[in-house]
C-alpha cells in the first residue's frame, strides 16, 4: 500500500512536470502560431469544397498520448491545415486580384466601347441635325420663292387689272365726252335754228313793217297830192 502511494506521489510530480512542460511548449507555440483564416461565409452561398483540405481532413490521424493526442502532432497538423488553408486563401486572392483586374479591363473596354457608340450616336444626330435644318432651310427658302413668285404673279395680274380697269374707264370718260360734245353740239344746233327761226320771224314782222310803211307813204303821198291839185 505504502509503494502504491510513493509510486503515485511519483507519477504525480513527474505528471505535474510534464504538464508545465506541455503548457510552456504551449505558451511557445502561442507565440509562433499564426491564426487560422476562416473564409467569410455569405448567406445563400453554396460551401466551396477544397479537395486537397477535404482529403487531408479525411486521411488526417492524430497521435495518441497517455492523456488523449500529442499535441505537437496536434499542433503540427494544425499548421499544416492552416498552412493548406492560407494557400487556398492565398490563391483565392490572386484569383480574384486577376478577376478584379479582368472586370476593370472589360469596364474599361466597355466603357471606351460605350463612349465611342455615344460619339458615333453624338455624330449622327449633329448629323442628323444639320441635315433637318438644311432641308428646313431649303424648304423655307422654297416657300419664299414661291410666295415671291406667287406675289409677282398676282402683283402683276392686279397691274394688268388696273392697267384694264384704267383703260376702259378712259374709254367711257371718253365716250361720256362724246356722248356730252354731240349732246351739247345737238342742244347748240337746237337752239341755232331756234334763233334762226326767231329772226326769220323777226324779218318777215320788219318786211311786213317795211311794206305798211311804204303803203302808208304812198298814200300820204298821194294824199298831198290830192291836196294840191285840189
Amino acid at each position: 500500500m505504502m509503494k502504491k502511494t510513493q509510486s503515485a506521489r511519483r507519477g504525480g510530480r513527474s505528471g505535474g512536470r510534464l504538464d508545465m512542460e506541455m503548457q510552456e511548449k504551449e505558451k511557445q507555440d502561442a507565440v509562433e502560431y499564426t491564426p487560422l483564416e476562416v473564409p467569410e461565409v455569405v448567406p445563400g452561398v453554396t460551401a466551396v469544397d477544397y479537395p486537397e483540405i477535404s482529403d487531408f481532413l479525411k486521411n488526417m490521424k492524430l497521435k495518441g498520448s497517455l492523456f488523449g493526442f500529442q499535441k505537437e502532432d496536434v499542433y503540427e497538423k494544425m499548421q499544416k491545415l492552416n498552412g493548406m488553408y492560407q494557400a487556398r486563401a492565398q490563391q483565392m486572392r490572386d484569383q480574384a486580384r486577376g478577376q478584379l483586374k479582368q472586370m476593370k479591363k472589360q469596364n474599361q473596354e466597355e466603357a471606351e466601347e460605350l463612349r465611342q457608340r455615344l460619339e458615333k450616336e453624338k455624330l449622327e444626330f449633329q448629323a442628323g441635325l444639320e441635315e433637318e435644318q438644311k432641308q428646313l432651310r431649303e424648304a423655307l427658302e422654297k416657300e419664299r420663292s414661291e410666295a415671291k413668285e406667287q406675289l409677282e404673279k398676282e402683283r402683276s395680274e392686279m397691274k394688268a387689272q388696273l392697267e384694264k380697269e384704267r383703260e376702259e374707264a378712259a374709254r367711257q370718260l371718253e365716250q361720256a365726252r362724246v356722248e356730252i360734245r354731240r349732246e351739247m353740239e345737238a342742244q347748240l344746233h337746237a337752239e341755232a335754228e331756234k334763233r334762226d327761226r326767231e329772226l326769220a320771224m323777226v324779218r318777215e314782222e320788219m318786211d311786213r313793217l317795211i311794206e305798211r310803211l311804204h303803203m302808208l307813204k304812198n298814200k300820204v303821198k298821194a294824199a298831198a297830192g290830192e291836196e294840191q291839185a285840189g
